[in-house]
């Protein structure tokens, strides 16, 4: 591709993902194939797996570069208070895409971070991944126990360097060890880090990255920019045509709550779950310290699904402030956006025919300041047609 002038002679060029559009990482897939594809890492690992949209970016450029990388996805695949909860669907849907693309050089390893670290020599590791919990707490610990692993001259990203909200803090540690190394900050996104303590790379990405801007570092990063928009227009399309059906990201719903005091919803305050659609699930959705109610919003992130609601309750430590479970009980909940209402005797039936169907539960005062409220619901999701029974 030519950019600014210049013809930018990268491996990303043929690249098109297996997967993309499943987490925070699409903004860097093209970064994350390069950096592999010419870095040509020995060992790789990954902290912080959850779908695998970039650790199987990785995989996919050992493939098909033959990098002769192993690689090691670290994860619990329980989720955690930034990412929210969900449930077994993850990890069987991250484990059979593993086995049937990259089962020759890549392992899943299902474990905490430092029940993991035993498994790695010091300065073994040539390319490390840090996108686990993300406190400032959490990532100076992981930051800590990791970083001897990481070999003389290996390389280090660190994801969500530029989010300050919702407690995360790694933006806080980047900018401390930025300076302890050469590095370079995608502002694409949520922020990737990217170090080194080296100055010498054989990976011509990083020497661009690296040096002092120019024509070439200008191209780079246009480039990838350019990429980037690419991949979120292909998800936006796919949206539209309903194609979204047919990906990955379809295989799950995710649900996010929305608390508030003062009749606004923001991002910053909601929590999320995450299901897959195997029959009936039971889904507790536990909300932070003097969340308010006023009124709660449930956002259902689901390609083109239908969604059945058997019961829907709110509790507090007083009690039970909002219990859903019959027909005249749901009727009091407002469906709205890319959510239709449809008929049944038992159930609130959803149809999804968008991005972003909402549910707002009327407005309910919490009671006792500091109380944690959990929104606990039993759900089917169905693809296409609903389920007859």
């Amino acid at each position: 591709m030519a950019a600014a002038g210049i013809e930018l002679d990268l491996p990303s060029r043929t690249f098109r993902p297996l997967l993309f559009g499943l987490g925070a990482w699409t903004d860097h897939l093209h970064f994350g194939y390069d950096l592999v594809a010419q870095l040509r890492p020995k060992i790789l690992v990954e902290l912080g797996t959850d779908r695998g949209e970039s650790y199987f970016c990785f995989c996919q450029a050992a493939a098909e570069q033959q990098t002769g990388t192993r690689c090691y996805a670290i994860d619990t695949w329980q989720g955690d208070t930034h990412a929210g909860g969900y449930d077994e669907t993850t990890y069987r849907q991250v484990d059979e895409h593993n086995r049937q693309q990259y089962h020759g050089f890549s392992t899943l390893v299902r474990a905490s971070f430092d029940e993991a670290l035993a498994r790695f020599a010091d300065d073994s590791i040539d390319l490390l991944h840090i996108d686990g919990l993300h406190t400032e707490e959490a990532v100076r610990h992981d930051l800590e126990r990791w970083l001897p692993k990481l070999r003389s001259g290996g390389v280090l990203l660190m994801h969500d360097v530029l989010v300050r909200r919702n407690g995360f803090g790694v933006w806080k540690v980047w900018a401390e060890i930025s300076k302890k190394g050469e590095s370079f900050t995608f502002e694409l996104g949520a922020g990737l880090g990217v170090w080194k303590n080296e100055e010498i790379s054989s990976a011509p990405v990083l020497r661009m990255l690296f040096a002092k801007p120019d024509e070439t570092s200008s191209a780079l990063l246009d480039y990838y920019r350019a990429q980037a928009t690419g991949l979120h227009q292909s998800i936006a399309q796919q949206w539209r045509d309903g194609s979204i059906r047919q990906t990955a990201f379809a295989q799950q719903t995710i649900i996010q709550v929305f608390h508030s005091i003062d009749g606004c919803h923001r991002e910053e305050d909601s929590v999320y779950a995450r299901l897959g659609h195997e029959g009936w699930k039971e889904v507790a959705i536990f909300l932070p310290a003097g969340a308010g109610a006023l009124p709660l919003r449930i956002d259902f992130v689901s390609a083109f699904t239908v969604i059945d609601l058997a019961s829907l309750v709110l509790k507090s430590g007083a009690g039970t402030l909002f219990d859903a479970g019959t027909g005249p009980e749901f009727d009091t909940i407002v469906v709205t956006g890319d959510a239709q209402r449809h008929p049944h005797p038992a159930y609130l039936r959803l149809k999804i025919t968008g991005i972003d169907p909402q549910l707002f539960l009327p407005r309910i005062v919490a009671g006792t300041e500091g109380t944690c409220l959990v929104l606990t619901m039993r759900l089917r999701v169905s693809a296409g047609e609903p389920p007859r029974v």
